[in-house]
């Protein structure tokens, strides 16, 4: 075939709730509803969750139906090659008792012969999130310092004298300051340069010589200055992009090839995706690597059941 059967199986996610892999067992779909952590202000979008029933191994012609069309074969031809294929993972599974399936998850035989599936998080089956990622909400917090500065400064107007000049003088000052109280806190720069501007004006200073009436009409066009910072500045916030690691769950570290190469052989021969992990002056060799830490981990907990020096190592 083209295309391995598990593509096909990972291609029919998407448009069905159940996918039956004949004499293995189903995968069905629930869909979830989008989510927003309230802790890290991630929100995630809508998708669906695959569940394994290793009781539904019936086959429903859809897997052959759909393998049959897409690879330009007889369904006779199609039903072998999904067969062999579950007879194939079947085996690695009881041999090895850990088994991951390309895009769709990994599996793990328990001792009483039950089965634990985790799903590939990599992967989002739901339509409804297609093109969507995870989002982080920055929460905004409203500053209420120009506030308390506009309420201490009207508090202080009611004591001082009734003086028509003094009121017009404090006008002056409170306009703006109401202005700059609903200004993003993005523009805090320009507002403490407008608050250094303001700090020559006092409001209620005294004289013993008169002034005349035209030299306030400068003082109260103040709020001409002020206009220019009203401005509101959205803030972006960038989406956070989080490095992908590769985890290895690594078998033995040897100094000679022949070594290495033998251990290679012998997990090879039981079934594990192992390799050399690139780095070190050793050679690493590796039983299986995961892209999901949880899905290590799960398999580094099977695996140290035979082998208690096996350790995890990330790259």
């Amino acid at each position: 075939m083209n295309k391995t059967v598990e593509h096909y199986i990972s291609e029919l996610l998407f448009l069905h709730d159940c996918v039956i892999l004949p004499n293995f067992g189903g995968f069905v779909g629930n869909a979830q509803s989008a989510k927003l952590n309230k802790i890290t202000g991630v929100l995630s979008p809508p998708s669906k969750q695959i569940l394994f029933n290793a009781n539904l191994k019936t086959n429903d012609g859809l897997l052959i139906t759909h393998i049959s069309n897409q690879e330009g074969i007889t369904q006779e031809q199609a039903k072998n090659e999904i067969e062999n294929y579950a007879t194939k993972i079947a085996a690695k599974l009881d041999g090895s008792k850990v088994l991951r399936i390309d895009k769709i998850g990994l599996f793990t035989l328990g001792k009483e012969g039950n089965i634990i599936f985790l799903q590939d998080s990599s992967n989002n089956y739901s339509l409804d999130a297609f093109g969507m990622e995870a989002t982080h909400n920055k929460t905004v917090e409203r500053e209420t310092i120009v506030e308390e500065k506009v309420a201490a400064t009207i508090k202080t107007i009611r004591k001082q004298s009734n003086n028509p000049r003094a009121f017009l003088k404090a006008a002056a000052v409170i306009i703006p300051l109401i202005a700059l109280s609903y200004i993003s806190i993005t523009q805090q720069d320009k507002i403490n340069t407008v608050y250094t501007q303001m700090a020559s004006l006092n409001p209620f200073e005294t004289t013993a010589i008169a002034e005349p009436i035209p030299e306030i009409i400068p003082e109260v066009k103040i709020e001409v200055e002020a206009e220019p910072i009203v401005e509101l500045v959205k803030e972006k916030v960038p989406a956070i992009i989080t490095p992908q690691n590769t985890f290895y769950i690594i078998a033995g570290a040897f100094s000679e090839q022949k070594n290495a190469d033998k251990m290679i052989a012998k997990l090879k021969k039981w079934n594990y995706n192992t390799e050399i992990v690139p780095g070190g002056n050793l050679m690493r060799v590796s039983y299986d690597s995961f892209n999901n830490r949880e899905d290590a981990i799960l398999a580094l907990n099977k695996i140290k059941q035979e082998n208690s020096a096996a350790w995890l190592l990330t790259k």
